[in-house]
């Protein structure tokens, strides 16, 4: 009798999804993101994906790294984490976007082999030739670059080349996407915790141009104008 009570009290407190849907409003994102948590309770899988996506790109938009993991993670908790693949992408993302929320351990420092690494692209990244060059000969950094080289211009080879040879009078050349790399990967070397690009280059997720660090709210896969519910579908219009 009183579980009777419970469901029937739920079902009051609640409203129908059109009518919940048609209550969405892209100023609160929250709101995407607790329908979400209840279509993939009620197992509405595609539809918490649609409402996920939306609370993630929103958040992220407005800056507000939180919201934006914990709609990664809802996208992840919608997949089987015994496939490598999706699941471990949303939770790469989920760490990029606030590694505290979401990886809590021990803080170790990173070892001296990933510093050194780490300060060779700083250098190569400002075109300071000598400091490049050197580094670039130091077997921990010819090492690491062959591991990370998926994620370097031109892969790991190439990128120590690069270093050895660069010039003084010749800075490299670097797209926007790969400064942003480089970035990142820097990062990922100095972090104390772990971090989303050690498991993107340890295989365990799609590859890092899918998130770019400029634009954090495109990983999601959300059109920016599709944020109503009308109509049974998602509308640029209120």
């Amino acid at each position: 009798m009183v579980r009777v009570v419970a469901i029937l009290l739920a079902m009051i407190a609640v409203p129908p999804w059109p009518e919940r849907l048609d209550a969405l409003d892209p100023a609160r994102p929250l709101a995407y993101l607790e329908a979400g948590e209840d279509a993939a309770r009620d197992g509405e899988v595609d539809l918490a994906r649609q409402l996920f996506r939306r609370s993630g790109a929103l958040a992220a938009a407005a800056q507000d790294p939180g919201m934006a993991a914990s709609a990664a993670l809802g996208m992840a908790s919608l997949e089987d984490p015994s496939v490598h693949g999706a699941w471990a992408r949303w939770h790469a993302l989920a760490r990029m976007l606030a590694p505290t929320r979401v990886a809590r351990g021990a803080w170790v420092a990173p070892d001296a082999d990933r510093l050194r690494f780490a300060e060779l692209i700083s250098h190569y990244r400002a075109g300071r030739s000598l400091q490049a060059q050197r580094l670039g000969r130091d077997a921990a950094c010819v090492a690491l670059a062959r591991e990370w080289g998926a994620l370097l211009p031109g892969g790991g080879e190439g990128f120590i080349r690069a270093c050895t040879g660069l010039s003084a009078s010749a800075p490299p050349q670097l797209s926007p996407r790969q400064a942003d790399q480089l970035l990142a990967v820097e990062a990922a070397l100095l972090a104390r915790t772990p971090r989303a690009l050690d498991e993107l280059r340890c295989g365990l997720a799609s590859s890092v141009p899918e998130v770019d660090a400029r634009d954090p709210a495109s990983a999601f896969g959300i059109d920016d104008a599709t944020w109503w519910w009308r109509g049974g579908r998602w509308s640029a219009t209120k």
